[in-house]
């Protein structure tokens, strides 16, 4: 299962329609709080996270993730005046980083390198 952690919804429901169609279980989330609920809860293999949102922000939620010792691959959505990739590197759980705006096919491509291959069901 895939996590969408954004609070730009249009976004979220983009991401969330591609990566069905390709084949993956996919759960979406508002903000860090939501996805840290969930994330204690879940089996994902894979999170997409932007770092801007309200309440727990996407460096807040890897820093909580680091101090739950929560290990999932985690692609980061930024702007390009947020952070580089080697600003996010010093997170364990950061595989790499989108910078917003990107292609749809940025994103798929990351999920692939990785998250599980998508369920055959």
């Amino acid at each position: 299962m895939i996590l969408i952690v954004d609070d730009e919804p249009d976004l979220r429901k983009v991401l969330s329609r591609s990566l069905v169609h390709h084949g993956y279980r996919v759960e979406t989330a508002g903000d860090g709080a939501e996805a840290f609920d969930f994330l204690k809860s879940s089996d994902c293999k894979c999170m997409l996270l932007d770092i801007n949102m309200p309440r727990i922000n996407g460096v807040e939620l890897l820093l909580l993730m680091q101090a739950e010792d929560i290990h999932i691959p985690t692609i980061v959505m930024a702007g390009f005046e947020d952070y580089d990739e080697a600003e996010m590197k010093q997170f364990s759980n950061v595989a790499t980083l989108l910078h917003k705006p990107f292609q749809l096919d940025e994103a798929l491509e990351a999920i692939k390198k990785y998250a599980l291959p998508p369920s055959k069901s």
